[in-house]
């Protein structure tokens, strides 16, 4: 029988089974089906109706449970990515709906056609012992992150105001695409501004139109292969007492946000700053909300309950002066911090309940003086995989020097992501903090440079910058390297000298020089006999200079006051 004919056959017999005509989809793309109920849920919302449909795949001992959501009406919807290859049979169960109960069908996974890295590799994921986050297919993902705390603001069928001399037809996909083609790899949001509400605990009518826009900006994000990192819900400040008090409730939203946009490559990272208490401020009736009782620890395990992808889940942690992973790294007045800063998420225990399983924290190292080691110690010592989330915004709190330093502080002490951020773009149209000048301890940022539009933000040297440090970090076994966290085991700064070092003792250093003074330091671990040799690399250029011999363990002197990279390699003489 020929294979055209045994392809018929296999669909005849799916049609007398009762199933539906097989569809086709990319490995790691969203395939849609739509389901119609009997009844109308117009009226009080149909985000209480479970359904749940198991995908499994045919001849392999495969299957993937995903939530089903209410779109309307008496739609109801299911979204799934097939992680292989092959025919994946697919059959509903809901005990809330009759209609919606017993029905199955199947759909084809092809091997995906595109050029993009995520569906190339798969979904981004953790794994135990590692430190840095892993593509499904075993290699290191490199976490650079965009902040967009306003996404819903972002014009998506418009330029906007702010779009200048760009040509954009679309301020959000134009933002995307952009930071696309500049190596950034992630798309980190917050749901300030959007047009459905939540913070009520519930899901109606009302809500679905801004739902459904919701999907359309998840979709560019998507079709731009950056993974979102978005947060769940709404900002932590909506997370009013009857709510926080209502697990119930928070289950049914976090189902819904599973189904709605777990198909999607994302990471979960909550609401904003939500570990460990939202800094205490909102008075004696939120003062029932601290590290021990924190209501964002029950989301966080309905979230994993729910989620068949095992996207990588964290916290969006509050500054590291108020809170870190075990309280070390804080600096902040203890009496206003509860648990002494320690995470919510900190023990184990709750970690694997809840699946948080990487640390966002809030980190601005100081440009001026050393790294405050406590901080990158702290979540060093944690088993899970740390980035430095957010910091100073470029043109709010620092300008291209700080927001460049961020990003090579972090990876160099430890963290395996970065997330940068630019005015106008981490808060598009915000008025926060922009009628008072900043000082950053090396840049003063007036009232007219945090006026700057997007369309010129978005091309801030320390953006095209961050393409530097991606580009010569990949092009290492980045994470592989170690961190000196100040204990002078693999590099000795002299005086006056500010620097972080990273290495694969005796074999490759990486060094990022801050301080205005030329003195560098010496290595510590060389190989005794062995040959080195030193490469500059220019971080705001991305120029690499002439590579040169190393003479024993002392480090050369900088090319001048700026900020320097310096590589230094073991060589083997033929």
């Amino acid at each position: 029988m020929s294979k055209r004919k045994l392809l018929w056959t296999g669909l005849a017999l799916f049609a007398c089974a009762g199933w539906t005509q097989a569809d086709e989809v990319e490995t790691w793309r969203v395939y849609e089906q739509a389901f119609t109920s009997g009844k109308d849920y117009a009226e009080g919302g149909g985000d209480a109706v479970v359904l749940d449909v198991a995908f499994t795949r045919d001849g392999a001992n495969e299957t993937l449970v995903r939530p089903g959501f209410w779109d309307g009406g008496a739609t109801f919807r299911v979204r799934f990515a097939p992680p292989a290859a092959g025919v994946w049979i697919w059959r509903t169960t809901c005990a809330d709906d009759a209609a919606l109960n017993g029905l199955s069908g199947s759909v084809t996974a092809v091997p995906y056609r595109g050029t993009l890295e995520i569906y190339r590799r798969g979904f981004v994921r953790t794994e135990p012992g590692k430190k840095h986050f892993t593509y499904a297919d075993g290699t290191p993902f490199f976490y650079l992150g965009d902040t967009h705390w306003g996404l819903y603001k972002e014009e998506i069928d418009a330029p906007g105001p702010h779009a200048g001399t760009t040509g954009a037809t679309s301020h959000h996909a134009y933002v995307v695409n952009r930071r696309a083609e500049q190596g950034f790899t992630v798309y980190q949001t917050e749901p300030i501004g959007a047009a459905f509400n939540a913070a009520d605990g519930t899901v109606d009518a009302s809500d679905i139109p801004g739902f459904q826009l919701a999907d359309r900006y998840y979709q560019v994000i998507a079709d731009a292969g950056l993974v979102h990192a978005n947060a769940e819900f709404f900002f932590a400040a909506s997370m009013c007492p009857p709510l926080a008090q209502n697990p119930a409730a928070l289950a049914r939203l976090a189902r819904y946000w599973v189904a709605r946009f777990g198909a999607y490559p994302v990471l979960w990272t909550l609401g904003q700053e939500v570990d460990n208490d939202f800094y205490y401020e909102r008075g004696a009736e939120w003062r029932q909300w601290n590290y021990a009782n924190n209501p964002w620890v029950a989301v966080a395990a309905a979230i994993h309950a729910c989620d068949a992808y095992r996207h990588p889940l964290s916290a969006h942690q509050e500054n590291t002066a108020h809170t870190t992973v075990t309280g070390r790294g804080t600096q902040g007045d203890k009496s206003k911090i509860s648990g002494d800063g320690r995470s919510s998420f900190a023990d184990e225990a709750v970690a694997a309940r809840t699946g948080h399983s990487w640390w966002a924290a809030q980190w601005g190292p100081p440009l001026t003086s050393p790294v405050n080691w406590e901080v990158p110690r702290d979540y060093r010592a944690s088993a899970r995989p740390a980035v430095n989330y957010e910091g100073r915004y470029c043109y709010l709190w620092t300008k291209d020097f700080g927001a460049r330093l961020q990003g090579w502080v972090a990876f160099l002490t430890g963290f395996c992501g970065y997330g940068y951020g630019a005015i106008d773009m981490w808060l598009y149209q915000s008025t926060y903090d922009i009628d008072r000048v900043s000082r950053d301890g090396v840049d003063v940022i007036t009232v007219a440079d945090k006026a700057v539009p997007w369309s010129t933000a978005i091309e801030f040297p320390s953006a095209r910058q961050m393409g530097y440090l991606k580009s010569f970090l990949t092009a290492l076994p980045w994470w592989e390297l170690e961190p000196d966290l100040g204990d002078k085991t693999l590099f000795v700064p002299d005086k006056d000298c500010f620097g972080v070092c990273a290495a694969k003792k005796g074999e490759l250093y990486v060094l990022y020089f801050y301080s205005r003074a030329t003195a560098t330091g010496t290595l510590q671990g060389l190989a005794p006999g062995a040959s080195y040799a030193a490469t500059w690399f220019n971080p705001r250029t991305g120029e690499v200079g002439t590579t040169q011999p190393l003479a024993g363990a002392q480090l050369p002197s900088k090319p001048d006051g700026d900020d320097w990279v310096l590589t230094v390699r073991r060589f083997l003489l033929p």
